[in-house]
């Protein structure tokens, strides 16, 4: 499974109705098994370790050495992104300037690919390990339409907020609700995702009219549009009225590419978001994936790592602090230029809660969340006031040594230690 797909882990039904809980099994097994070697492997590896990043705007890379037998941070690099440029090449250009900072070649030019062949390796030594982290394309657009601003509007919101999406707007059911204007705004707002909600779970025809006549509505405008320009749609509504809500919603020809999902609040007091929010996760992905050299990127990584999205490596660093510091829970923040990734880890709950947000905002429904301590980028003390004990990322790299972790966790380890988590706290803080 790549690590950029995550599954959910059921909560109980109070902690359902608040909260969405992802985790990645194989990244937990990694930590698990990562932090018991590091009780006693005393040699991790000798090789050179290399972890690339990119981003929407930004192209880094970063490399471990092994100094004493402990991991350090040789050095890092962070450029951005040139508009219509290939991304391999920016990614190419990155290594070359880092090797050049350094006095040694990373970017091997015959085969067009990081170091990992030597016919010298002791005057060009090569790259023993190498990680990706790719999250090269924005946020998914997403469209709402539902019933209730109050109510399933009021929930969806809440999931979409917990993916890597971007809320672009919403419809609501009016009586006057007219497809031709509806299909005139969503082809201009562009969504590739448009997420269906409204209703409780009840069979009755009553209870299945309104969710009904919204997905006729949506079928027609729909089938306005061009195949090729249609979003993904995520039906999240009542589930008696999904396969008649199916039916309508795919009423005008071509392809449509339809995900039936569990009713975000199948009754008053319960609220479903999880599956919701990892549908879009998924897509937001599979967008990846269709990335221009997104296949040649992925083919870097070294046995047994995998590519992974910035997004889940930044929680499954979070996951790892926090096991390897034994906190109860753990709260961090990675800060993005156009976005805010609030993780909440949890011993108790054995997985992550992930919120985005806005740059520079502290949303209302943080406000239950533990107090913050570890951010990736630069704490922003007036939203967030520093505790007792918190670590500082100032070069937002944490999410590539997360990377490194899937193959060499104890190097990983001694990398945030020595070198990249600065303490920050009010106790004994620099």
């Amino acid at each position: 499974m790549a690590l950029g797909r995550v599954v959910v882990a059921q909560l109980g039904p109070v902690e359902e109705a608040n909260h969405y809980q992802f985790y990645s099994t194989f990244m937990a097994q990694q930590v698990t098994s990562g932090l018991n070697a590091a009780q006693t492997i005393e040699h991790p590896g000798t090789g050179s370790l290399f972890a690339l990043s990119v981003e929407a705007k930004l192209t880094r890379a970063c490399l471990l050495e092994n100094v004493d037998g402990q991991y350090r941070l040789a050095s890092w690099l962070s450029i951005q992104r040139t508009p219509g440029e290939e991304m391999t090449e920016q990614v190419a250009n990155t290594c070359r300037r880092l090797g050049a900072r350094l006095n040694r070649r990373l970017w091997d030019e015959g085969r067009d690919e990081p170091l990992l062949q030597s016919e010298d390796p002791v005057r060009f030594p090569v790259l023993e390990q190498i990680a990706v982290t790719a999250s090269p394309r924005a946020h998914v657009r997403v469209w709402v339409a539902g019933l209730s601003h109050s109510l399933s509007l009021t929930a969806a919101r809440q999931a979409v907020g917990s993916g890597p999406t971007q809320w672009i707007g919403c419809t609501q059911l009016t009586v006057d609700i007219n497809s031709g204007q509806l299909a005139t705004e969503l082809n201009e707002a562009h969504p590739e995702a448009l997420v269906i909600v409204g209703g409780y779970d009840d069979p009755t025809p009553d209870a299945q009219r309104s969710i009904l006549l919204l997905c006729k509505a949506l079928g027609q405008a729909l089938a306005r549009i061009p195949p090729a320009q249609r979003p993904a749609i995520f039906y999240a509504g009542n589930r008696w009225a999904a396969a008649a809500a199916e039916n309508l919603l795919r009423s005008g020809e071509g392809h449509i590419q339809l995900q039936v999902l569990a009713n975000v609040q199948p009754a008053p007091d319960q609220v479903h978001q999880a599956e919701l929010a990892v549908a879009l996760g998924y897509h937001y992905w599979r967008l990846c994936e269709r990335t221009p050299d997104f296949v040649k990127l992925s083919r870097w990584v070294t046995s047994p790592g995998q590519i992974t999205n910035l997004e889940s490596s930044f929680a499954q660093l979070t996951q790892a602090w926090m096991t390897y510091q034994q906190l109860p829970e753990l709260h961090t923040l990675y800060c993005a230029e156009d976005w805010w990734l609030h993780v909440w880890a949890s011993q108790a709950l054995n997985g992550v809660r992930m919120r985005f947000v806005q740059p520079k905002t502290r949303p209302p429904d943080l406000a239950d969340w533990p107090p913050l301590q570890l951010v990736s980028g630069e704490w922003p003390v007036r939203l967030w006031p520093l505790p007792a004990v918190a670590w500082c990322d100032h070069g937002c790299l944490a999410p590539l040594l997360a990377g490194i972790g899937q193959v060499a966790p104890l190097a990983m380890l001694q990398v945030l230690t020595l070198d990249l988590l600065e303490p920050c706290g009010k106790r004994g803080g620099s």
